[in-house]
């Protein structure tokens, strides 16, 4: 991982603004792995890819992790904190850039397939709403490889739906990363629930956040002061801080 400046990160930032939601994070990514091709990032499975998104915020803002859930029963306001350690331990970027074959036999079906991918997100979110089964197997037609039934080839279409089915549970158990969960207790009420939890999401907030706070800090010492961009991003934090408080004193 490239040691990321402020100015890196704002620029990662500015560079994502006009980009889908599910590609922003992807820019931060590039900021900081340069040497990772931009494109492995999308094709990267999302357990892996979430794994490296984790370790980035440890790298920005450290391990922690805050969360806000209304309860769905008596609606109160929830907030919980966790750290980047319960989402498992981060790999290699390097090692994890496409994704392996996976393989399944199930009620007669040879299926070989990959496990999802943020470009396979994205392709789903721009074709039209549709059910949560069709949605699902519309993915699994994009991630399957082949498939074949007594030896003959067998398109997606074919799959009964309690093979698609079973395919969804061995994505869970195979790429147990991709779609992470809080488990909450609403203290008014008792009520236990659970939260998906979107690592790319998260850590775009906290940059974009961080972003605003940091443009703004830009502004006030520059007035200040007259120095440039450069010059106030190239000081550490601590430094525009104390200058910050010299000012608004």
């Amino acid at each position: 991982m490239t040691a990321l400046t402020a100015q890196a990160v704002l620029q990662a930032w500015e560079s994502a603004q006009g980009e889908h939601p599910l590609r922003r994070p992807q820019a931060l990514l590039c900021a900081a792995w340069p040497e990772v091709d931009a494109g492995a990032w999308g094709r990267m499975p999302l357990g892996a890819r979430d794994a490296q998104l984790a370790r980035l915020h440890e790298r920005l803002f450290g391990p922690e992790l805050d969360t806000v859930a209304d309860c769905p029963r008596c609606h109160e306001r929830l907030q919980t904190g966790f750290s980047t350690v319960d989402l498992g331990t981060p790999g290699d970027a390097a090692d994890a850039r496409e994704a392996a074959a996976e393989r399944l036999h199930c009620e007669g079906f040879d299926l070989v397939f990959r496990l999802p991918a943020s470009d396979d997100l994205l392709a789903l979110a721009e074709t039209p709403d549709s059910a949560p089964e069709s949605a699902l197997r519309w993915l699994l037609e994009r991630c399957l490889i082949e498939a074949r039934r007594a030896g003959e080839p067998a398109s997606a279409a074919e799959l009964p739906a309690t093979v698609v089915q079973q395919v969804q549970r061995e994505l869970a158990l195979r790429d147990p990363g991709a779609d992470t969960s809080v488990a909450l207790t609403c203290p008014a009420c008792g009520h236990g629930f659970e939260r998906r939890f979107d690592m790319g999401a998260y850590l775009w907030d906290a940059v974009d956040d961080w972003a605003q706070r940091t443009l703004g800090e830009v502004h006030l010492l520059a007035c200040a002061y007259g120095w440039s961009e450069p010059q106030i991003l190239a000081l550490s934090a601590a430094r525009r801080s104390h200058y910050i408080a010299l000012v608004t004193a």
